[in-house]
């Protein structure tokens, strides 16, 4: 299937649950709906039911909805003053606006449940791969290849259920029950503090126990960018960071924890080659590296690669969930896309997101193809980050969206009675040029990104 074909059905679900949003509210409002359009400019083809014309038209970029007595200082019927949008009340013209958005959360929330519960969800066996030197689980005599059978007599299935009982305690001592070859043992643990920054940027507390499902990657050298400072010192790949100023290296983590804390400060690395030791400065670089959210940010580096967790087969599991369970998830993951998308937003208003991670219509199409060649669940996945992206990004005060619409309507609300025609036109005029010049500027980007960067 060619990515504008992917594209072009991805865009259309993501339109049609938009639209049915509108439709179904202002149908149960009692507002008549004239035309149902999937797309923009001339009618394709369609059909007519009742006084709704159903309709496919040329420019697969949009929809709307057209309902009676939209434009308010339009001549209307007597006989469809009843039907009319404008002569609803304000809170249920708010509600049919809201609604578009609001069903594409809800399709985001049916997706994630559906893949949830019947993909289930990938996790690690509860096997101890690394034992932190001096944490709860080494003190406690946990040691690496141990089973967790339960905690507080709960049976553990996977990794996830061991971390969710240490953020459960509150750092309370916990009964853990091990199985060690042929003996099982029952130990106790109190969970430490920790905190770590989330996508967000924002710092989570949470409880750990010291110990990980996989072993820590070595801090072997699987690759080195020409030009930056580990290839002009001579670092090799297949070189193992044995020690850095003299302290021990025990994983990559930490080698990259002491390289972003020396700002730049020249370093000593001490590095096994082909069984022989050899001593190496390098002084790293400050850069300016662009995250997930393609916010930017000054990071130290030495310029070399490695080879990244290695999950063994037998560790895999996946973990069958429950229709209750499902939904929690799914509900879940639904509000973390909400978070990181407004996030995202807000970064881009201050001005702390480069210009290359917006993307329009070709990136998106690129996108979409990538998933859908992973297998359909990737790009039903897809699909439901859009959608919350398209709902957030309707959602914004900006006329013409409905973000602007419902400004409207809630200034009504307050003072009482409608926006002036004149003040509302004006403004959707320049919400308009607004976002017409941002089309404008993601075609441009994704074509510059696409075919000459």
């Amino acid at each position: 299937m060619s990515s504008v074909l992917i594209f072009i059905v991805v865009l259309g679900v993501l339109i049609f649950f938009h639209e049915l949003g509108h439709f179904l509210v202002a149908r149960l409002f009692g507002v008549g709906v004239e035309r149902f359009s999937l797309g923009f400019g001339p009618r394709l083809f369609g059909a007519t039911v009742g006084r709704t014309d159903y309709r496919v038209s040329a420019v697969p970029l949009g929809g709307y909805v057209k309902m009676v007595g939209e434009e308010p200082d339009a001549p209307l019927p007597p006989e469809d003053l009843p039907l009319s949008f404008t002569h609803k009340p304000v809170g249920k013209r708010a509600l049919i606006v809201f609604a578009g958005p609001f069903f594409n959360i809800l399709l985001a929330v049916a997706i994630f449940t559906l893949g949830l519960y019947i993909a289930g969800l990938p996790s690690i066996r509860p096997v101890v791969r690394a034992v932190e030197s001096g944490g709860p689980a080494e003190q406690a005599g946990i040691q690496e290849g141990d089973l967790i059978r339960a905690i507080e007599g709960r049976p553990v299935v996977s990794w996830r259920d061991i971390d969710a009982a240490a953020d459960e305690s509150g750092g309370q001592p916990m009964r853990v029950t091990v199985q060690r070859h042929d003996d099982v043992l029952e130990v106790t643990l109190r969970p430490e503090p920790a905190s770590a920054k989330n996508l967000l940027g924002d710092t989570v507390t949470y409880h750990e126990l010291g110990i990980r499902g996989y072993a820590a990657p070595r801090a072997m050298v699987d690759g080195v960018m020409e030009g930056m400072p580990a290839a002009e010192a001579g670092v090799q790949k297949g070189d193992r960071i044995v020690a850095i100023d003299g302290t021990p290296i025990d994983g990559w983590e930490q080698m990259q924890e002491m390289v972003a804390a020396s700002k730049g400060r020249p370093l000593n690395f001490s590095i096994e080659r082909d069984q022989a030791l050899i001593e190496l400065s390098i002084a790293p670089d400050e850069i300016q590296e662009t995250d997930l959210l393609g916010i930017k940010q000054s990071v130290y580096r030495i310029g070399i690669r490695g080879s990244g967790v290695v999950i063994p087969e037998q560790d895999r599991v996946n973990v069958r969930l429950g229709p209750v369970q499902a939904i929690g998830m799914g509900l879940g993951e639904t509000w973390r896309i909400i978070r990181i998308t407004g996030h995202f937003f807000v970064k881009m208003f201050q001005r702390q997101v480069g210009s290359e991670a917006i993307g329009g219509p070709i990136r998106i199409a690129q996108m979409a193809n990538q998933q859908a060649q992973e297998g359909l669940l990737s790009l039903l996945y897809f699909i439901a980050i859009i959608s919350v992206n398209l709902a957030v990004i309707n959602l914004l005060p900006i006329p013409v969206l409905d973000g602007g619409h419902l400004l409207f309507f809630a200034i009504e609300a307050v003072q009482g009675k409608p926006v002036s025609v004149r003040t509302r036109e004006a403004a959707q005029q320049v919400g308009l040029f607004l976002l017409l010049l941002l089309m404008v500027f993601v075609f441009y980007n994704d074509i510059v990104i696409t075919w000459f960067r």
